[in-house]
């Protein structure tokens, strides 16, 4: 039995003339042809330009013949005077086109189409193609027309016998017949004639409206936690996209404008320039902005060193070791306040607010508060997520602080990707009710590790053409530096450059290539990941989950077999219920 497209009920063809026809291509022909009926074409005809449509009745396909267009006359008052085709009805003879030249119109129309919609790859020499015309209701005598041939006229009784007939009017286009390879096969039948078209769309119609919902949000949970104002030394405890630091960047601007010198200090040096940037083009900060001091931590530890004229470097002279980052540093610190202090420098702050302070140590506590806070008592604010935290258990001077509060609610992230982040560390999703529903997270299986860089590309082209995402919207994160990945060597996808530079990406200049923890309190239209495979010390299930609560709109993980990807999957699966 033929494939048949669309596959319908015979009696339910708009013209029940092409019933028998059907029936007959559908009944007695083998699984191997493919049979299309009333197949449409639109397409510039000849040198003309404009537009010219048509329609063939039935359009035969075999990998191993080729080819056949069927026109099909109905009726049984059917006659040919040697020039012009009539046709009786009530009214009396009336003429109507001749279906050979009908046939062949089509057969080109659609060769045309082939050789267009291939690129090139399949040309019409490449494979057997010709035309017939079926009389399903009557039957012939005598010399087929001029342009014609017995073995392309299929009559009544020929239907029965259909097989033959087909294979018969094959032969009569060809004495050589010509072998479809079959991936060509496919894509004659699939891509070219039967192409999927899908109307999507675009995430990006989606993303500005997301963002602002977000952001709206956002600021909804800044104004209620106000409140908190009348404490001078508060810790916030918060989920990833809880708006911590969108709330700690409002707390440090109000001290500020107080007139109170701050210090806003945070661990991800991204986040500080992000953060820096941000105050420096708004004008509204302009007449304050002097007073509020925006570093992350090892940034403000080389500032003071330098004003300080003291080298920044490890006291042995040897490398730079977590040894010298998490101990040294803090020292070093005080020993610049120390010098500053004698020159007159101030260095002291009236208030200090920590984000990121989940990865702050006992050391850094200390010299923050007894070192650079004015007074040892003064106005601190410190903001958290235990589950996101580079050391396992926080440390935190809990006696320095007189009140705490926790944001529960993810106000970053749509409420898909909230509750699928939250599963990876089993932790209850909190969306805000109004939050954007958005889109499951899209898992991409890379069979091998060498198919990673392919599909990570392919993925990026969707984004930046079909989905019309711009570059500083997408950030790529792995376990690795750019260099050390799958992406290594890979300088643009399309012409768009692929960029390690945080401020180029914020400029607009690429798509961002990072890691989980260089993008820690940063976020993202549309986050792909990649090169995610087991777990380890280099990428935890603590850092899968920070690199999924980066995108607000879009996440989509390329992931090979392995620990990270049952992970996701079951992530995915738990969005689905949201």
């Amino acid at each position: 039995m033929a494939r048949m497209f669309p596959e319908v009920a015979a009696e339910d063809l708009e013209h029940s003339s092409e019933a028998p026809v059907y029936e007959a291509l559908r009944d007695g022909l083998p699984d191997d042809f493919i049979v299309l009926h009333s197949y449409p074409w639109l397409r510039p005809w000849r040198d003309e330009g404009a537009l010219s449509e048509g329609e063939a009745d039935f359009v035969v396909l075999h990998p191993e013949r080729g080819l056949l267009v069927l026109e099909v006359k109905g009726g049984e008052n059917i006659r040919h005077d040697g020039r012009r085709w009539f046709r009786d009805n009530a009214s009396g003879p009336k003429e109507f086109q001749d279906p050979f030249n009908q046939a062949r119109r089509n057969m080109h129309a659609l060769v045309s189409i082939i050789e267009e919609r291939s690129g090139g790859r399949l040309r019409g020499s490449d494979f057997v193609h010709g035309y017939g015309v079926v009389f399903p209701h009557v039957d012939y005598d005598g010399d087929p027309p001029p342009n014609a041939g017995n073995a392309i006229v299929i009559s009544r009784r020929n239907l029965p016998f259909i097989e033959g007939a087909i294979e018969a009017a094959y032969r009569a286009w060809t004495s050589h017949p010509r072998l479809i390879p079959r991936d060509r096969f496919h894509m004659l039948a699939y891509d070219c004639l039967m192409p999927r078209f899908r109307l999507f769309r675009p995430i990006s119609a989606d993303i500005g409206g997301i963002g602002e919902k977000l952001l709206e949000l956002t600021e909804v949970q800044a104004q209620v936690f106000e409140g908190i104002y009348e404490h001078s030394r508060v810790l916030v405890k918060g989920v990833a996209g809880s708006g911590k630091t969108f709330i700690a960047l409002h707390r440090a601007k109000s001290f500020a404008i107080a007139g109170q010198r701050t210090l806003f200090v945070c661990y991800n040096k991204a986040l500080a320039n992000w953060i820096h940037h941000r105050i420096i083009a708004d004008p509204a900060t302009e007449t304050y902005r002097e007073n509020l001091v925006v570093r992350h931590f090892h940034g403000l530890a080389a500032d003071l060193a330098k004003d300080a004229d003291l080298a920044f470097k490890p006291e042995s002279g040897g490398s730079f070791s977590p040894e010298f980052w998490e101990n040294e540093v803090p020292e070093l610190i005080e020993q610049a306040a120390f010098v500053l202090a004698a020159q007159g420098v101030e260095t002291l702050f009236d208030a200090i607010v920590v984000d990121e302070a989940q990865d702050f140590t006992l050391g850094w506590w200390m010299v923050l508060t007894q070192v650079l806070m004015g007074d040892p008592s003064g106005p601190l604010y410190a903001f958290m997520d235990p589950n996101q935290s580079l050391r396992g258990d926080p440390e935190i001077l809990s006696q320095e602080f007189h009140a705490t509060f926790n944001l529960r609610m993810n106000c970053r992230n749509t409420r898909r990707i909230a509750a699928a982040s939250a599963s990876l560390l089993a932790l209850e999703s909190s969306p805000f009710e109004r939050a954007p529903k958005g889109i499951v997270p899209r898992i991409v299986r890379a069979p091998s590790s060498g198919s990673v860089k392919g599909l990570v590309l392919g993925e990026l082209r969707r984004l930046l053409t079909r989905e019309d995402v711009a570059p500083g919207q997408i950030a790529v994160i792995g376990p690795a530096a750019k260099k050390n990945g799958s992406l290594a060597g890979e300088t643009s996808v399309d012409g768009v450059p692929l960029v390690t530079d945080p401020e180029r990406w914020r400029s607009g200049d690429g798509v961002l290539v990072t890691t989980a923890r260089s993008f820690k309190g940063l976020e993202s239209d549309v986050v792909v990941l990649y090169d995610v495979s087991d777990f380890g010390t280099l990428f935890t299930r603590e850092d899968l989950y920070v690199a999924c609560t980066r995108p607000r709109a879009s996440l989509i993980a390329v992931a090979e077999e392995g620990e990270c990807r049952v992970a996701l999957e079951d992530a995915a699966k738990a969005s689905e219920l949201e």
